[in-house]
């Protein structure tokens, strides 16, 4: 027989459900996601649930709403921090991706898989990859492009990074490395990393940035 989690009702509040759940929604997709095994994994009670939300669409709209500002709030943040100068704020996006502590893609993922059978999730989706998509934009203005040359540039960026995500790429951290310089010379045409010729020279340009990857 299992054995059984100490009960935490009294300690638990909406965010520890909300956690919770991306943890599963990550994990298992939201075919893994109920009320039941919601409350067996944080050692509750499902009334301990109805104290805190209304019911389970409830958790599931808030567990959107998570999403929503944890995946892209560091990049805000970030692009933000490094000022008006278009390349620190592209170095900025790119530092983020790298690190992936902030930043999760496997919570990108399950979203997007989410949004193939729910409604609600695809119209967040869309209302956070534009708003993704237009900060992207954002930053290839500041960088000198205009027009279709900034708005191509952004849909580019973006859309490789989803694919990469997708895909669930796997390769070397140093062979991720070394590509970032021919990725920023193809989408900036800048050529200022080209000269960096290790993974330790790129990793050590992104610390000098305040990007550490």
């Amino acid at each position: 027989m299992a054995e059984r989690k100490p009960r935490k009702d009294r300690n638990l509040d909406k965010a520890s459900w909300i956690a919770a759940a991306r943890k599963t929604l990550i994990e298992k997709g939201i075919a893994g996601i109920s009320l039941r095994q919601l409350a067996e994994e944080l050692g509750a009670t499902t009334g301990a649930f109805y104290w805190q939300f209304e019911n389970l669409e409830e958790l599931l709209e808030d567990v959107r709403q998570d999403w929503a500002q944890r995946n892209t709030a560091p990049f805000t943040r970030a692009i933000e921090a490094a000022g008006d100068d278009g390349w620190d704020q592209y170095i900025a996006y790119v530092g983020v991706l790298l690190r992936e502590d902030e930043y999760v893609p496997q919570y990108d993922n399950a979203i997007r898989d989410w949004a193939h059978s729910s409604k609600r999730t695809a119209e967040v989706l869309k209302e956070i990859e534009a708003f993704r998509i237009n900060q992207l934009l954002q930053v290839f203005l500041a960088l000198g492009f205009a027009g279709k040359a900034a708005q191509v540039r952004a849909y580019v960026t973006y859309f490789h990074q989803t694919g990469y995500n997708a895909m669930q790429v796997s390769e070397p951290r140093d062979e991720r490395l070394l590509n970032i310089p021919y990725y920023a010379e193809v989408l900036t045409n800048r050529t200022d990393l080209l000269g960096l010729k290790t993974a330790e020279a790129v990793s050590d340009y992104f610390a000098v940035k305040g990007s550490d990857p």
